[in-house]
């Protein structure tokens, strides 16, 4: 038994490392690919039972406004951005979608799926398998809980498709996403509908020409 636990964290670890070097959405699909191999292993699933209770729906709900308030937030900062670094500012990482709607609509579903994958991979699997390594060495849980969204925060940081300069940015956004999910119980729920509110909304704001 113990073998077998070292060798799927061995297996973990070498795939979080390959996620990184392949970056971008082939190396979420990789990490999404081993951590269900891994949680299958452990006789775990990808969802649980506090994903469909009726806190769920609260949580989806506070998600979605955080989301929206934060996307506000940066829309209404834009044009200081834009004026204080000289430059436009990303607002996705598809920049055809501005001004095409069609096209908006295409990325908008492909951004859906991998909001759902990077948040299974980077919440569930990750943050949840590092504060239980943590715990399991002795750790008071909020200790663990707070190492699991650090460190899950830079690994996605490190895999997500951003330049250099923006790797502060995305530490802060996928910290920030980890907060809400334990401070949601560990429910998927509202963390997702906290990325999805900014980064569909970035798009449609990108298409309708709303921004800078």
């Amino acid at each position: 038994m113990e073998a077998r636990r070292t060798i799927i964290a061995a297996v973990e670890i070498a795939a979080v490392i390959a996620g990184v070097v392949i970056g971008g959405k082939y190396g979420v699909m990789l990490l999404l690919v081993v951590a269900s191999v891994a949680i299958m292993v452990r006789g775990g699933r990808w969802f649980e039972p506090r994903d469909g209770d009726r806190g769920a729906a609260w949580s989806a709900l506070g998600g979605m406004i955080i989301g929206v308030a934060a996307l506000g937030a940066a829309w209404i900062a834009s044009p200081a951005i834009v004026e204080s670094v000289g430059r436009d500012v990303e607002w996705t990482t598809e920049p055809v979608v501005r001004g095409s709607v069609q096209l908006a609509t295409t990325v908008i579903l492909v951004t859906v799926v991998l909001g759902l994958a990077a948040e299974l991979v980077f919440r569930r699997w990750l943050l949840d398998r590092i504060a239980g390594a943590v715990v399991a060495r002795g750790e008071p849980r909020q200790v663990a809980l707070a190492a699991g969204v650090i460190v899950a925060a830079m690994i996605e940081a490190a895999v997500s498709p951003t330049g250099a300069g923006t790797r502060v940015g995305a530490v802060i956004a996928s910290g920030g996403l980890g907060a809400i999910y334990v401070t949601s119980g560990g429910r998927i729920a509202a963390c997702l509908t906290a990325r999805l509110a900014f980064d569909v909304g970035a798009i449609i704001v990108q298409a309708l020409r709303m921004t800078p």
